[in-house]
């Protein structure tokens, strides 16, 4: 299980990005995250991640959804859990994992973004996507719409 967080300062409209060295995947802009730990809690574990990449202490952290990539042979499946927080305290820091900095929103895009990351995007900003899925490991996600109320 692995988890992510959007930080977002809602009177600049940034968010904090951190450019992963230490991935298997497309480099480019991320939000923090990780893996969680055996016994840990999966709101523990975010805050903890958060504050290991950037020194930076977050609460009120709301759960926007779920990824899930799937792997056939060895079968395996990896569930991702995203948050998103405009509360947080503390004084930013670099860590061993990549660079941390503070970017507009609105620059976010496919070119300098992570692989299949503006689809997570979208499940940090739209309220409408609230799941994605890869048949394969690293894959690229499908987005699963929330069903309208009936």
């Amino acid at each position: 299980m692995v988890n992510m967080c959007m930080i977002y300062n809602p009177t600049t409209k940034e968010v904090l990005v951190e450019d992963k060295t230490d991935v298997a995947w497309k480099f480019g802009h991320t939000f923090p995250g990780g893996h969680i730990e055996k016994n840990e809690g999966l709101y523990d574990a975010m805050v903890r991640e958060v504050y290991e990449e950037t020194g930076l202490h977050v609460s009120h952290l709301e759960s926007c959804g779920t990824v899930e990539w799937f792997n056939q042979d060895p079968l395996y499946r990896r569930l991702g859990f995203l948050y998103r927080t405009s509360t947080y305290s503390g004084t930013l820091k670099q860590s061993d994992e990549g660079k941390i900095y503070w970017m507009p929103l609105a620059d976010l895009n496919e070119q300098n973004t992570a692989e299949s990351f503006m689809k997570f995007l979208r499940i940090f900003t739209d309220p409408h996507a609230v799941d994605a899925t890869s048949p394969v490991m690293n894959g690229s996600l499908t987005i699963i719409p929330k069903e309208a109320p009936k």
